[in-house]
């Protein structure tokens, strides 16, 4: 049978709410079957006549016979739990609506396995005049109108939960002026009807619940959504008409937290719209409210990198750069952790923010030494190009920005010790100092008894893969491809020893299996200690690299060298430029492209100190300078030679002059762009 329960504004004893609870425990599970077919066919259907006739109401019916009747059907409920007045209610058939509450007005409290009521059925399903009825039909009992309006289900929602999830908008105004109330209810998850029009971006929804009554009354609707969100932390993510909205109709929604201690201005930088921001920052106390972690708005906007929102915050809140975060980090900490090039380029080019370029979090680290940490080459060269950035401060652990790198070089253990290396350089050429209070051969004693284990694991991965590159290129050494001569003179020499990819494909082999071997050498060494086991690590994975970039080029030279149309010398052409920059790029991009940022504050840094009289190192930083120009110099032209080689071949290969050949001959040709035409037939090689 149905569940007969209060609305939620009715749980007060003890005994009802352990009513409740064990209805919600029920919900879900099946009930027996009660429903005469004949009934249960009349609602479904919406066949009113059979409806009468079911009841007893039917004209030839006898009054008595109704009687027995009408209190044996109505009382039956489905598998689900569901009444007469639920299966008519939620299929919109108003007339048997009317025809069942007249008989019996109390179903209209009945409820489902789910604790739906007919009326929460009807506002689900979108029957705007199925709900205007129940809710007259409601007012005319004597038990409280509002126990049955604002009755809720086991999910916790009511009829206008239902409504607004569902989009009708109808049904919302009719439950909204009947009862403004039901806008205040939340569901289980703490949802408010509010919430869920904002989430489903639907203003006019937001506009109904949040308007004034027809005698200028302000509306009571609840804001409240999960994780103690408002509909402002939704409605940021909607638009700027939806929060601006909001906003008139609550003010101090801007100030309100979630459980996070977030604001909806904590959101909005995340979007990046700055009209958003703007509009939340009318009140300017917003952007000093912290959340749990102690970000404020602008250390957010900073770490999601929103440059054009973290300058708007900084100019509207002038303060904005004396906030920190509870690891004391400054927005420029949290640039540079994160590796927001853009926000860190407008920090270090505006003089206002000067205090910020060598401030200390709860380490003591600078912006300096957090890049040098995270190895950010970039973000290392837009800090080191202002002169202001101090490049020897020591952090509480007694170790300056060059001791960190010097630190983080000597434990990498494969080729991005490269970069590390680089940077370290980077800071020596800038004339950055080291600690002098240091003890760099007491601290990696300690590192080195902490670290034995992953030695061991690295070693161990790096072995593996070098036994079995030096296994294949030992096979390929006694394959070669094409085989052996099989009698004659060169009778057991390889039968592509006269081409001349043939001695590439050995070079290739070679260094392949040489590195690979050597690598192999070094790391069976067990009897190395741990400080020589990490240079020698580094070292094999270098030549592990060496190896593998051998093999791939032994693989294209018999793929392609070796089985190419010797007269095809455009396939040539291209497969030489193609494998040429690729090697080049996979072996020296990386390190390359490190070399040239870091060159860049050198070039910038060093002239500025001698312009303003600093000669310690007059010479030495000439020669400095000198070099790396020259450096960046050669990196720029052998980046424009290569696009222009490049270029060059495409539009060579795209455009090639076509010749003319006459109709009545035919001419065989190989080449890209050649035309062989026979009378009416003209082809294009190769197609």
């Amino acid at each position: 049978m149905g569940w007969n329960l209060p609305a939620r504004a009715d749980l007060t004893s003890p005994c009802l709410a352990c009513s409740v609870s064990q209805a919600r425990t029920m919900a879900g599970r099946h009930t027996s079957h009660t429903m005469e077919h004949k009934l249960l066919k009349a609602v479904a259907t919406g066949d009113a006549d059979l409806l009468a006739q079911a009841l007893g109401i039917w004209p030839t019916a006898t009054a008595e016979q109704g009687d027995v009747d009408q209190s044996c059907c109505l009382k039956g409920v489905t598998a689900e739990g569901s009444s007469v007045l639920h299966i008519a209610a939620s299929r919109g058939h108003l007339k048997l609506v009317v025809m069942i509450c007249t008989h019996d007005i109390s179903l209209i409290k009945s409820r489902n396995n789910q604790l739906d009521t007919p009326l929460i059925c009807a506002a689900r399903a979108g029957h705007a005049d199925v709900v205007d009825y129940l809710v007259r039909a409601a007012s005319a009992m004597q038990e409280p109108e509002r126990s049955v309006l604002r009755a809720w289900n086991s999910g916790g929602a009511t009829a206008m939960h239902e409504a607004v999830r569902n989009g009708y908008t109808p049904v919302l105004q009719k439950l909204m002026s009947s009862d403004s109330g039901l806008a205040t209810m939340v569901d289980d998850k703490g949802v408010s009807p509010l919430y869920l029009a904002v989430v489903s971006n639907r203003p006019d929804m937001v506009g109904i619940l949040i308007g004034k009554s027809s005698d200028g009354v302000r509306s009571p609707a609840s804001y409240a959504g999960p994780d103690g969100k408002t509909a402002l932390h939704a409605a940021v993510y909607i638009g700027k008409e939806m929060s601006e909205s909001l906003r008139r109709w609550e003010p101090t929604l801007a100030e309100k937290v979630d459980i996070d201690g977030r604001t909806a201005l904590h959101y909005a930088v995340l979007t990046g719209e700055t009209g958003l921001v703007e509009l939340l920052l009318d009140n300017s106390s917003a952007a000093y409210i912290p959340d749990n972690d102690g970000l404020f708005p602008v250390h957010v906007a900073a770490i999601a990198g929103k440059a054009s929102v973290t300058r708007m915050l900084m100019e509207m809140c002038l303060n904005c750069d004396e906030l920190l975060d509870n690891k004391q980090r400054n927005v420029l900490h949290c640039a540079v952790e994160y590796g927001r090039l853009m926000v860190v380029w407008y920090i270090c080019r505006n003089p206002k923010f000067t205090r910020l370029l060598n401030a200390g979090d709860c380490e003591g680290n600078t912006p300096l030494h957090l890049a040098v940490k995270h190895g950010n080459a970039i973000i290392i060269s837009c800090l080191m190009m202002n002169t202001r950035v101090n490049l020897s401060i020591i952090n509480h652990g007694g170790s300056t920005p060059l001791d960190v790198a010097f630190n983080k070089s000597t434990r990498d253990y494969s080729l991005s010790w490269l970069s590390s290396t680089s940077i370290t350089m980077c800071l020596q050429a800038c004339n950055a100092y080291t600690s002098r209070f240091l003890n760099r051969a007491d601290k990696r004693f300690l590192e080195d008894k902490e670290e034995s284990s992953v030695y061991t694991n690295v070693s161990q991965s790096i072995l593996c893969i070098s036994v079995l590159i030096a296994a294949g290129s030992f096979a390929a050494a006694f394959t070669p491809p094409g085989g052996y001569i099989a009698d004659g003179e060169d009778a057991g020499m390889p039968l592509l020893k006269e081409y001349a990819e043939f001695s590439s494909y050995v070079a290739a082999n070679s260094m392949s299996f040489y590195c690979s071997t050597f690598a192999t050498c070094l790391l069976v060494h067990d009897s190395l200690t741990n400080r020589r086991r990490r240079r020698y690590l580094s070292l094999s994975a270098g030549l592990v690299f060496l190896a593998v970039v051998g093999m791939v080029l032994t693989f294209l030279v018999v793929t392609t060298d070796l089985t190419l149309d010797s007269g095809n010398s455009w396939d040539d052409l291209i497969f030489s430029i193609t494998v040429g920059v690729f090697v080049f790029l996979l072996m020296f991009g990386r390190v390359i492209f490190v070399l040239s940022i870091l060159a860049i504050p050198i070039c910038w840094r060093l002239p500025m100190q001698l312009w303003r009289g600093n000669h310690l190192h007059f010479w030495q930083d000439i020669l400095k300078v000198i070099a790396a120009a020259i450096f960046l110099v050669y990196v720029s032209l052998g980046f424009l030679m290569t696009v222009f080689s490049v270029l060059e071949v495409v539009l060579a290969f795209f455009f090639v002059e076509i010749e003319n050949v006459t109709p009545s001959s035919i001419e065989f040709c190989s080449w890209h762009g050649c035309v062989i035409q026979h009378g009416d037939l003209i082809a294009l090689y190769p197609s």
